[in-house]
């Protein structure tokens, strides 16, 4: 009741933009996951593509939005970040509409690019405009945890509803969630001011901005060692389903695992951030995390006789270390950034991610072995030792870290 109590109050405290960007994570993911979980079974099975293609989509989407990320960062350092936002939701919402209208490859090829390159335009923007709009560090902390906060409750809600969508058409699921962007659209021209009153315009070139961030030392070892988090996420992608689907009788499973990692996110993420607020601090919470979300890999390989005791043990033990972590990220981050370039900072900080995610799944692939067979042990054992140190390394430097972070 403390957590709630004090969420309620830092609520109250947030300017009416803030509130707007907190409640962006809920609709953000509302509209992306009525769309996405289904997709491969539209390409493939409705349309009828061959793999090769449906791929091909998926892989545009992918790389147009993680590739992407530093570049919308950047723009919106200079254009603004509310101009970045509001862009960003248009094109979206007219990438999902013709996502789920097109037939054929190169307009879904479009599609694709259009919905991933608006995520790379308004994600890293709305993460510089929440930063920029909080007072203090603590404030900014209380700001990302309701955010994501929200973000787990669209991912929960979004699927839902895009079961009972997709049961009618997949077109229909396109012009709702396209729909939704519109609605944000509006909600942010109506809403959101000119810019935050604490940033100011860039006056570097652009690469004089990528230069002075690739020189920032300490940036980037947070970075690298902040990535880790998205080599530990994507195998619920990738790994957990391998073990998954070389379980008889199954299958059910997969669909568990996000289902708990989403009602762990909406029900503890205000008692995980009271926690690290009065008690393990940010050096704690970062590191602590993510040698939790490394460890619950290590159920996979003790627990395999008994697979779905290892697979709900291990969402539920991944998900603990994910809340505690995980809003820690967005909000440390400008303590390496000055404020006239926050976009910048969220933009390479989120396409690091997306890249060791995707370079450590190729390795991570080629180790799975054959389909249908068990995954090595050493993979798990791999992925633990990968989030304990990581979390170790980066507690570590958190803790030299003396000086105050910048209001």
């Amino acid at each position: 009741m403390n957590a709630l109590a004090d969420s309620r109050q830092a609520w109250q405290r947030l300017s009416p933009a803030a509130r707007l960007l907190v409640a962006n994570g809920l609709a953000f993911n509302l509209g992306f996951y009525m769309m996405m979980p289904f997709l491969a079974q539209h390409l493939g099975g409705t349309l009828g593509m061959a793999g090769w293609a449906a791929g091909l989509v998926m892989g545009m989407r992918v790389f147009s939005q993680q590739g992407l990320f530093l570049l919308g960062g950047t723009l919106g350092d200079r254009i603004g970040y509310r101009p970045a936002i509001i862009w960003g939701c248009l094109v979206r919402s007219a990438g999902f509409a013709l996502l789920g209208w097109a037939g054929h490859l190169p307009l879904l090829l479009l599609a694709a690019f259009l919905t991933g390159f608006a995520g790379a335009l308004f994600t890293p923007c709305a993460q510089a405009y929440l930063a920029a709009e909080c007072r203090d560090a603590t404030q900014r902390q209380q700001a990302f945890a309701l955010h994501n906060l929200a973000s787990e409750a669209g991912m929960l809600l979004g699927p839902l509803a895009g079961m009972l969508l997709t049961g009618v058409s997949y077109g229909l699921t396109g012009l709702v969630s396209g729909g939704v962007f519109l609605l944000l659209t509006w909600l942010q021209w109506r809403v959101l001011p000119g810019e935050p009153p604490r940033t100011r315009a860039v006056t570097e070139s652009v690469w004089q901005q990528w230069r002075s961030l690739l020189r920032n030392r300490a940036f980037l070892r947070f970075t690298a060692l902040a990535s880790c988090y998205s080599l530990l996420f994507h195998q619920l992608y990738l790994a957990v389903p391998a073990f998954i689907h070389s379980q008889p009788h199954a299958t059910w499973l997969l669909g568990s695992v996000f289902t708990v990692t989403a009602l762990i996110g909406v029900c503890l993420q205000l008692p995980a951030s009271q926690l690290v607020q009065q008690l393990l601090g940010n050096a704690g919470g970062m590191g602590l995390g993510l040698a939790l979300m490394g460890s619950s890999y290590l159920l996979l390989a003790w627990l395999a006789a008994w697979p779905a005791l290892a697979v709900l043990g291990m969402a539920v033990v991944f998900s603990l270390g994910s809340i505690l972590c995980y809003p820690l990220f967005s909000a440390h981050l400008p303590y390496y950034a000055g404020s006239e370039r926050l976009g910048g900072y969220y933009g390479f900080h989120a396409s690091s991610g997306g890249c060791v995610a995707l370079l450590a799944n190729v390795g991570i692939g080629a180790a799975l072995g054959e389909a249908g067979s068990r995954p090595p042990s050493a993979v798990w054992y791999g992925l633990a030792m990968a989030g304990v140190l990581a979390g170790l390394l980066l507690y570590r430097q958190l803790q030299g870290e003396q000086r105050p972070l910048p209001a």
